[in-house]
């Protein structure tokens, strides 16, 4: 009973979307790391993201990753950090009143999984004393938002900010001040859209 009822409320939410998309393609961003008000580095990259919107009347999933590397001059033990952020996100449309197919806006918030490392000045893994890498994975927490113009049906230009909220709370054990790492995502992307049902 309680299947039936879940696919019958799916079935709902699917039938009251106009449409169902699949969009994926690159994001290209500056990111901004806060450890503190002194230490703030910036690294421009390249990422990408899939998403899937209107599984819900206004509401979609975004998946997006990349690999960030940020030089660490004065840490005594690491030449270079990197992180590789991989977030999912739920997306709220704020415009459902606006029947506009060229202008999309979007609040997204959601969690993140940040692999970290820190490298020395050859290029490998530092070994701590105690025998352990200086590699780590932490939980964050993502909020930003989407503006998406559609110059072509099936082409999206977007522009996204978005704010992690990183908590490392296991850095003390490498013998450092503990920090939660603060980064600031701004940037540009393009989208291919992809219908998958429409009514």
């Amino acid at each position: 009973n309680t299947i039936i009822a879940s696919m019958l409320l799916f079935s709902s939410f699917v039938h009251g979307s106009e449409h169902i998309e699949l969009s994926l393609g690159p994001h290209y961003a500056n990111y901004r790391l806060c450890q503190n008000e002194e230490e703030v580095k910036n690294q421009w990259n390249l990422g990408g993201e899939i998403g899937i919107a209107n599984f819900i009347p206004n509401i979609g999933l975004k998946i997006r990753g990349t690999q960030l590397k940020y030089a660490s001059p004065l840490d005594q033990f690491v030449d270079t950090h990197e992180y590789t952020p991989l977030t999912l996100c739920t997306s709220f449309g704020l415009l459902p009143f606006l029947n506009i197919d060229w202008l999309k806006l979007t609040l997204e918030t959601g969690l993140g999984v940040y692999s970290w490392k820190g490298f020395d000045n050859i290029g490998q893994i530092v070994v701590l004393p105690t025998g352990e890498k200086m590699e780590e994975r932490d939980i964050g927490f993502v909020a930003g938002f989407t503006v998406q113009l559609r110059p072509l049906q099936f082409v999206g230009l977007e522009f996204a900010s978005r704010y992690h909220y990183i908590a490392s709370a296991e850095i003390f054990k490498y013998g450092f001040d503990d920090k939660d790492d603060l980064i600031w995502e701004n940037g540009i992307g393009v989208k291919v859209i992809i219908p998958l049902l429409r009514r």
